[in-house]
């Protein structure tokens, strides 16, 4: 993502949230180096990571950090705050769903026996990390001592629990690249095998490029982006006999399957987005 900004003739330079500090008195708002305390010389942010491993001050500090350069009229692509809505299951499907976009039927909570009469109900579910990625930490499960141990499990971390139905489809899905209101590629991603029914390519699925992308398809991908004020986005979509669902939203993928089938570079095409942002 460097070199796609020096290739257009800007200048990018990695920094990390604690690089950074914030001054602000009465109307004055500054962002500065914290080595040096000077101003920052910056037009904007591409902001891939927080940081969400940390203490809720830290975290709370940084995301207050790249709203405040929002304040002071400075892009931050993503968004902070969608960024945060898409990397939560729960919100984020919510408002999908609310927008009309389909979405597996999706349960959260945090007692055990709403889990199971879920299970139940449903018979075949995934149990999914509400804050999470690359398919670490994702259970399908259609015995329900299975989502009964997970759910106690969970219970004991003092984590939620989160449900869907599994949905079926082929032995693949589709990562969806959109930037700005454009759907710049697409690829399936397929199983390794039958035994493996997770198609993140981190879990060993295969990349496979989609010739020709259906209208219904670009336009189900930029609505999912633009429902979450997502600048650009991964988008998974999975096909079934009732049509596309859209299965997560993802505010910082990376292009990994995508380079392997493509030789479509999204890094550019976020640069130069970035850039119009700036001379607007």
């Amino acid at each position: 993502l460097t070199l796609a900004f020096e290739l257009l003739g800007a200048t990018a330079v990695y920094l990390r949230p604690q690089d950074l500090a914030a001054v602000f008195s009465g109307n004055e708002m500054r962002i500065v180096y914290a080595s040096t305390l000077n101003d920052i010389d910056i037009d904007a942010f591409v902001l891939r990571d927080i940081g969400f491993n940390t203490t809720i001050e830290t975290f709370l500090r940084r995301v207050d950090l790249f709203k405040q350069a929002e304040l002071m009229n400075i892009p931050v692509v993503n968004p902070v705050e969608s960024m945060l809505i898409a990397r939560d299951k729960y919100l984020s499907l919510l408002l999908l769903s609310r927008a009309g976009i389909p979405i597996p039927p999706t349960a959260v909570m945090e007692n055990v026996h709403a889990a199971i009469r879920i299970a139940e109900l449903w018979r075949d579910v995934v149990m999914k990390p509400l804050i999470g990625s690359m398919g670490f930490g994702a259970i399908r499960a259609v015995n329900v001592d299975i989502v009964y141990t997970t759910s106690r499990t969970l219970n004991q971390l003092n984590q939620p629990i989160y449900i869907q139905k599994y949905i079926e489809k082929p032995n693949r899905d589709i990562r969806a690249f959109v930037v700005g209101d454009k759907l710049i590629a697409a690829y399936y991603r397929v199983q390794q095998d039958a035994t493996r029914w997770k198609t993140n390519i981190a879990q060993g699925a295969k990349a496979i490029p989609i010739k020709s992308i259906d209208p219904e398809l670009e336009n189900l991908a930029v609505r999912a982006a633009r429902t979450l004020g997502l600048h650009y986005a991964g988008i998974d979509i999975a096909e079934t006999d009732n049509g596309y669902v859209v299965f997560e939203v993802n505010a910082s993928p990376n292009w990994r399957g995508l380079s392997m089938v493509s030789n479509i570079n999204p890094a550019r095409y976020i640069a130069e987005y970035v850039i119009s942002l700036i001379k607007r």
